[in-house]
């Protein structure tokens, strides 16, 4: 019996094995290249294994299921993944200073994001490479895993790309759950002290407790304080609501561009460039506000210190019973009244520069003449660096004069400004309007004091 074959392909056209059964005595064999012309014959090209086949002619036993070929399965793409733009700061360290030494307030800053800002990107799952059945036929490669995208509040899909993540709002950006997300609100649970640092974020700020001796809270956004504030730092873009009491030995400072909302104060210096609004007393205070220091309350009072404000000072008194020197000026914007001087300053400054200019051009004339009208090249050279630079002086002269009288025309408002005591006024304290001073002698009931035809006048309430 001559030698015989049967070459099979599974469903997937992967394989293909064989089943071989050798030739009886004085019958025909199989060569390799009977084999491989059969294999051809049924269109199989890809993934012949040559040493099976001729391990099949070789053989002098039957064999079953002997693989021939192999297709090349096709690959699965790498899965997608998540690509950030932002690192979050969240391993908070004590900072070096310059000399080596080490600020414990200071652990970094809060990671702050604006809005409209990438902050991450998925990116899709690839194609993995293709493959070959063992008729030669291409299979395409398999997608690696791929990914939901999942958005955290305050961050939004670009319009463009469906895959990129931004800030939607300007704010803090911190992890939760997994999940990047963005709070115009940087929240402190309780109090602003050695496990926090100092706080500086590009938005608005909610302590739940109390800001620590030594440490600052600087915020572009609105300041809400729960607690108290002691020896402590706090600057604000906006207001601060503070809504325990400033207290400390005088080294702290609360700043605002607008509001300042406290229950009271002692020791410290509060700052507004609009109101400070006191829900009960100020002692020994420093108080300087745009517009109106507001102490509210029956019993609200100002004593000890000084507070200045543009338009007006309110408490139900004035002073105390021990006759505290206590200082209420009205009618000059605090702010307005440091420019002033800073202006005055840099005029007599500016001045005096002129002066020396115009000395040592004079000078360099002088031996320009003596050489017969010629002088060395650098000393040329400087003469005319000090006419180029005395010609710009005027003009800025001219700009610090006009500053200075627009710093001026606010005093202009001094009459409409007042100092009202609802309840009382004692003894030492003085009132200021402008240049006028009007110092309280006896004790008097509610009263306002305002600037009248140039002279400080008490009106009784």
């Amino acid at each position: 019996m001559d030698a015989n074959i049967k070459i099979t392909v599974d469903k997937k056209n992967m394989r293909v094995t064989a089943n071989f059964i050798p030739a009886t005595k004085g019958g025909g064999n199989l060569s390799c290249e009977d084999i491989l012309a059969k294999l051809a014959s049924m269109s199989i090209t890809t993934g012949i294994r040559e040493d099976a086949v001729q391990w099949l002619c070789e053989s002098v036993r039957p064999v079953n299921a002997s693989v021939l070929a192999e297709g090349t399965p096709p690959q699965i793409g790498e899965k997608a993944k998540i690509e950030t733009y932002v690192k979050i700061n969240t391993d908070m360290k004590a900072q070096f200073r310059e000399d080596d030494s080490v600020d414990f307030r200071d652990l970094g800053e809060v990671t702050a994001v604006k809005a409209g800002q990438e902050l991450y990107r998925k990116i899709p799952p690839t194609l993995g490479k293709s493959g070959l059945d063992v008729y030669g036929r291409e299979i395409q490669g398999l997608p690696g895993r791929d990914l939901k995208i999942v958005r955290g509040p305050g961050t939004v899909l670009d319009e463009h790309d469906p895959n990129l993540v931004r800030a939607a709002i300007e704010g803090k950006l911190f992890m939760r759950d997994g999940l990047m997300e963005v709070s115009e609100i940087h929240r402190v649970k309780g109090d602003v002290d050695y496990s926090t640092g100092n706080i500086k974020f590009k938005g608005a700020v909610r302590i739940g407790g109390t800001v620590k001796s030594g440490f600052q809270v600087v915020a572009d956004g609105n300041v809400e304080i729960f607690g108290n504030v002691e020896d402590a730092v706090v600057i604000s873009e906006g207001d601060v609501i503070i809504h325990g009491g400033c207290i400390g030995s005088g080294e702290g400072s609360v700043s605002a561009r607008q509001d300042v909302y406290v229950k009271f104060i002692e020791n410290q210096k509060i700052e507004a460039d609009r109101d400070i609004i006191i829900n009960g007393e100020a002692f020994h205070a420093t108080l300087l506000a745009g517009r109106s220091i507001i102490s509210q309350g029956k019993n609200s009072t100002l004593v000890g210190g000084s507070c200045e404000a543009k338009i007006s000072v309110e408490a139900a008194i004035f002073g105390s019973i021990s006759d505290t020197p206590t200082k209420i000026r009205i009618g000059t914007d605090p702010k307005n009244a440091e420019k002033l001087k800073n202006i005055v300053m840099e005029i007599k400054k500016t001045t005096e520069s002129l002066d020396k200019l115009e000395k040592s051009v004079l000078f360099l004339y002088r031996q320009k003449i003596d050489l017969k009208g010629k002088l060395p090249p650098e000393k040329q050279l400087l003469l005319e660096k000090l006419e180029t630079a005395k010609k710009s002086i005027p003009m800025k002269l001219e700009e610090l004069e006009n500053t200075k009288k627009y710093l001026k025309d606010q005093k202009s408002e001094l009459e409409q400004a007042s100092a009202a005591a609802r309840r009382a006024v004692y003894p030492k304290v003085q009132i200021f309007v402008g240049n006028q001073r009007y110092t309280i002698n006896d004790n008097l009931g509610p009263s306002v004091f305002r600037l009248i035809h140039g002279e400080i006048a008490r009106i009784s309430r």
